[in-house]
């Protein structure tokens, strides 16, 4: 098994039901546990415990605080030509949470000793995964899904700042929390 990777990230609440958006998707493709369901923040990728310990304690103490966001409309994640992964971008939420990502997700990074984020901030849940090898055969069966997929009617409440590694057992949840912290109240 190769090193796990470490993020750190926002929970979605279990109780915000946004997996249930996914339920009519093609059986095939994996779909994510509601407790492993979060808007990465910044990704260390396999940086070793040290240097992801780092990484949030930069961001300790940083005054940040929860957010209410809604669904915004489903999205293939990674490359346009084959996505590996798709899921829900945000509608409102979305600046606060780009903001986020550029600023904490950038501190986080440098903390952690890892570079600079290459990519603009896509702040997104991701829900559903096909198998790597069938990533290709899903393209056009999920551009058309994704165009009337349903979307969570309800928003969430973005509360919590946590530090993630994969799970010890990836059979049952892909990721453990291992650090956490609540966020104030939205003023």
């Amino acid at each position: 098994m190769s090193r796990p990777n470490w993020f750190v990230a926002l929970p979605l609440p279990a109780a915000a039901g946004w997996q249930q958006a996914a339920a009519a998707a093609p059986e095939a493709l994996r779909r994510f546990a509601a407790a492993d369901l979060h808007c990465t923040v910044a990704f260390l990728g396999p940086c070793g415990e040290e240097r992801a310990l780092a990484a949030w304690q930069a961001l300790c103490d940083q005054p940040l605080a929860a957010l209410l966001v809604s669904a915004g409309g489903w999205r293939g994640l990674g490359p346009s030509r084959q996505p590996s992964a798709y899921g829900l971008t945000f509608a409102q939420g979305r600046q606060p949470l780009e903001q986020l990502l550029v600023q904490a997700g950038g501190r986080a990074l440098q903390a952690a000793g890892c570079p600079p984020s290459a990519h603009a901030p896509l702040p997104h849940i991701t829900l559903l995964r096909p198998r790597r090898r069938e990533a290709a055969q899903w393209c056009e069966p999920m551009q058309q899904w994704m165009q009337t997929a349903p979307l969570p009617p309800e928003p969430a409440l973005l509360q919590e700042l946590a530090l993630y590694t994969w799970s010890e057992d990836r059979r049952e949840r892909l990721f453990q929390i291992v650090r956490s912290r609540p966020l104030p109240p939205p003023t």
